[in-house]
């Protein structure tokens, strides 16, 4: 799913307490371009040394240019305690699902808003 897709999402999630954070591998300020030209209503936090990443088991080591470690695609649910509620993993970078399907698996976990 393409981030500017997000937002609907975001809106729905927003309404029962929750939301979105996008976490990239790029620079700081490659990440806050982006989501000032696609005028996000959720951040993009750089995680550069990929901490973030490693902790939640979504690196795909050697896998980008020059055999650097890239970002696996993927949404998580995560609660107010870090504890992860829903995970989807993308096998491929393609491999993205619509803002409805990811509503919809997410929903029946939320508190009722």
């Amino acid at each position: 799913m393409e981030l500017g897709e997000l937002r609907s999402v975001q809106e729905r999630l927003a309404s029962r307490g929750g939301r979105i954070a996008a976490v990239s591998v790029d620079a700081p300020d490659l990440s806050r371009s982006v989501h000032d030209k696609l005028d996000l209503p959720f951040p993009i936090l750089a995680d550069v040394d990929r901490a973030t990443l490693r902790a939640y088991g979504l690196v795909h080591q050697g896998a980008g240019p020059g055999g650097c470690d890239v970002a696996v695609p993927a949404q998580l649910l995560v609660n107010p305690d870090g504890k992860i509620l829903w995970r989807r993993t993308a096998r491929l970078i393609q491999d993205r699902p619509s803002p409805d399907a990811v509503w919809a698996s997410i929903e029946p976990l939320l508190p009722s808003g």
